[in-house]
């Protein structure tokens, strides 16, 4: 059974591979594929990196939701707090989740609203919301790095912690007693 603590770790992990998915694909097709649908990259065409983007940015969103949902309590508990009355190391992580989360909405709004303009459209120009939907996108994976740093003496210890436990998991057969097919009668 996994306890509170290990499901917030692995849904983290999981997080992590979703911004790394996320920034990976956005970055192929910001920086190495021109905009026409004609191109492709590593020999996968646009169409196929954009889906990837789209794909690993939706999961990220369902991730992020969760993660802000297993931390509702201690969001709580600190909404009205002032934020000079907080532990220096509280404030900035306050601080930076804030801002995280300002980049983090940014970030999708302005890249749905790019995706919506851009349907049926093959320009080579970039447009405005293109644009700030990659300037929050990158606020948001740097802010993310600093979020991480904030948190990693608890990263660390619960990383493992929880690899530990996964691998005497996967190693250890079932120490439960074996149940017989027939019925004690």
């Amino acid at each position: 059974m996994i306890n509170r603590t290990e499901s917030n770790f692995w849904l983290a992990v999981a997080n992590w591979v979703g911004l790394l998915l996320t920034t990976g694909t956005g970055i192929v097709l910001w920086r190495f594929m021109p905009h026409s649908m004609h191109a492709t990259f590593l020999g996968q065409a646009r169409q196929v990196w954009l889906a990837a983007h789209v794909i690993a940015a939706v999961l990220g969103l369902a991730g992020v939701v969760l993660h802000v949902i297993g931390h509702w309590g201690w969001l709580k508990a600190l909404r009205g707090r002032r934020l000079g009355t907080l532990p220096p190391k509280l404030r900035a992580n306050r601080l930076v989740d804030r801002a995280m989360w300002v980049c983090f909405i940014a970030a999708n709004v302005w890249g749905a609203l790019a995706a919506a303009l851009r349907l049926g459209e093959a320009s080579q120009a970039m447009s405005v919301p293109e644009r700030l939907h990659v300037a929050f996108g990158v606020a948001w994976a740097v802010l993310t790095i600093v979020h991480l740093g904030l948190h990693n003496k608890w990263i660390t210890t619960t990383a493992r912690r929880c690899v530990s436990t996964y691998l005497k998991r996967v190693k250890a057969p079932d120490q439960r007693p074996a149940v017989s097919a027939h019925p004690k009668g």
